[in-house]
C-alpha cells in the first residue's frame, strides 16, 4: 500500500469525534495562536483586535460545519417543528431580545447586531452537530479527548516557544511584557486555564467513574496533565468547577467512587499542583492567590463584585430589552471596559433585557434538564458531561457563553448528549 492510500484509509476510519477533536481541540487553537501573537492585552491594527475578541475564527469554523451538515441532508424546518410549544416560545423570546435590543437600543448597533447574528449561529452549529452525532456511535467519543489533549500538548509547546523565546521588550507596545495576555491563542490566561480545566474534569469524571474493564493509564496521564496546565493558570474558577463538577457526580450518581479511584485522583491532583507550582511565572496573574486578595471581597473576586453591581445597576435602565448584545464592552466601567460581566445572567440581561433572557435562559436550562440522565448514566458519556458542566458553572464566572471557542464546546456537548438520548428515550424534540 502507498503511504497516500495508507492516509487516506486512516482519514476514512477517523469517525465524527475524530473530526471534531482534530478541529476544536487542535486545529483552531493553533491557528488562534498563530494569527494573534500578542505579548499585550491587545493587538494591532484595530480590526485584528476586533475579530480576536469576538473570535471570528470560530464562528467561520462553525459555519464550515453548518454546511457539511447541510450537505448531508441537515435542514432546519425538521427542527423547528419537532420542537415542543414552551421551546418555541423561549426561541421567539430570544429572537426579540436579540433584534429590539441590538437595532433600538444599542449604541454600537452593527457590533450588536452582527454579535445578534453569531449567537443565532450557535444554535444552528448545535443543532448541525446533533444532526451529524445521530449516526455517529456513543463508543467512539473517546476519540474527542483524545484530541483535546493532543491540543494541550499542541499549546504547550506554543507557551514555552512564547515564554522561553520573547521579543527585546524595547520592541513590545508600551515597553512592558503582559505575561498574562503571552498564552498563544487565547483573550488572557484566565481563558486558557478556563479551556485546560473544562478537559480536566471531564477526564476527572472518566477517572472517577469510567468502565470498570477500559485502561486508565493514558487517562490519568492526560489527567495530570490537563490539572497542571490549570493549576499554573491560577485559574481558581476552573478548580472550583472541578469540585463542583465532581459534587453534581456524586449527587446524580448516588454513590462514591472506589477508594482506589479516590485515591488515584487525589494523588494525581497534588501531583499536578506540585509540578505547577515549581514552573510558575513571577507574574502575580498565574498565582492562585496573592496577599491583596484578602483586602476585600471585591478583590478576592478579581473585581468581579463591582462589576456585577455595575452591570445590574445599568441594566436596570432599561430593563425590558436591555442594550444590546455585547453591550457591557461600552455600557459598562469599572476602572477598565470589559467584554462581559463574568456572569452568564447578567450578560443576558443587559443584552437583551428581561425578553431575550427568560428566552435564552430557559432553552438553557430545558437542555440542562433534558440531557442530564442521558450524560450521567453513561460512563462513556460522563468525561463529555464533566466538560459541559464545568463550562457551564465557570460561565457564572467567566464568559464561557460570550467566547465562541467556549460556546462551541458547549453547543458539541449537548447536541451530542440529545443524539445519545435520542437512541435511548423520548426524542430530541420532545426535550423533557
Amino acid at each position: 500500500m502507498t503511504q497516500a492510500a495508507t492516509i487516506n484509509a486512516t482519514m476514512t476510519r477517523w469517525t465524527l469525534y475524530d473530526w471534531l477533536g482534530i478541529g476544536l481541540g487542535v486545529v483552531m487553537p493553533v491557528l488562534a495562536a498563530l494569527l494573534y501573537p500578542t505579548y499585550i492585552h491587545c493587538v494591532d491594527p484595530g480590526w485584528a483586535e476586533w475579530t480576536r475578541l469576538l473570535e471570528m475564527p470560530f464562528v467561520v469554523a462553525e459555519l464550515v460545519a453548518i454546511q457539511i451538515a447541510v450537505r448531508r441532508g441537515y435542514r432546519d424546518a425538521p427542527v423547528w417543528r419537532g420542537l415542543p410549544g414552551d421551546a418555541k416560545l423561549a426561541f421567539g423570546l430570544l429572537a426579540v431580545g436579540l433584534t429590539v435590543s441590538s437595532v433600538f437600543r444599542s449604541q454600537h448597533p452593527f457590533d450588536s447586531v452582527l454579535l445578534s447574528l453569531i449567537t443565532l449561529v450557535h444554535l444552528r452549529f448545535c443543532a448541525a452537530i446533533h444532526f451529524l452525532a445521530r449516526a455517529a456511535p456513543v463508543a467512539d467519543i473517546g476519540a474527542l479527548f483524545r484530541w483535546l489533549t493532543l491540543g494541550l500538548g499542541a499549546l504547550t509547546v506554543l507557551t514555552v516557544w512564547r515564554f522561553q523565546l520573547p521579543p527585546p521588550v524595547a520592541d513590545v507596545p508600551g515597553g512592558v511584557i503582559e505575561w498574562g495576555s503571552a498564552l498563544p491563542g487565547f483573550i488572557n490566561v484566565r481563558h486558557f486555564g478556563s479551556w485546560t480545566g473544562a478537559i480536566a474534569a471531564g477526564l476527572m469524571l472518566a477517572l472517577l467513574y469510567g468502565e470498570e474493564e477500559k485502561d486508565q493509564h493514558a487517562t490519568a496521564l492526560a489527567y495530570l496533565f490537563a490539572v497542571g496546565l490549570t493549576c499554573w493558570s491560577g485559574t481558581r474558577a476552573a478548580l472550583l468547577a472541578m469540585a463542583v463538577v465532581a459534587v453534581v457526580a456524586l449527587v446524580s450518581l448516588r454513590r462514591l467512587p472506589t477508594r482506589t479511584r479516590l485515591v488515584q485522583v487525589a494523588a494525581l491532583s497534588a501531583l499536578a499542583l506540585g509540578l505547577a507550582l515549581t514552573l510558575l511565572p513571577a507574574d502575580p496573574a498565574f498565582h492562585l492567590y496573592v496577599t491583596s486578595d484578602a483586602q476585600s471581597a471585591d478583590a478576592a473576586t478579581g473585581g468581579r463584585l463591582a462589576l456585577w453591581h455595575a452591570t445590574f445597576a445599568r441594566w436596570l435602565d432599561a430593563p425590558l430589552f436591555g442594550w444590546g448584545s455585547g453591550s457591557t464592552f461600552w455600557e459598562v466601567y469599572v476602572g477598565w471596559t470589559h467584554t462581559q460581566p463574568h456572569n452568564v445572567v447578567l450578560q443576558c440581561l443587559i443584552s437583551w433585557g428581561i425578553v431575550g433572557a427568560a428566552g435564552g435562559l430557559w432553552l438553557l436550562a430545558r437542555a440542562i434538564v433534558a440531557t442530564h440522565r442521558t450524560g450521567m448514566d453513561d460512563p462513556r458519556l460522563q468525561p463529555l458531561t464533566g466538560m459541559l458542566y464545568s463550562l457551564l458553572f465557570m460561565s457564572l464566572l467567566e464568559g464561557m457563553l460570550h467566547y465562541p471557542r467556549f460556546i462551541m464546546m458547549i453547543a458539541l456537548g449537548f447536541a451530542v448528549l440529545f443524539a445519545a438520548r435520542e437512541r435511548h428515550g423520548p426524542s430530541l424534540h420532545r426535550l423533557a
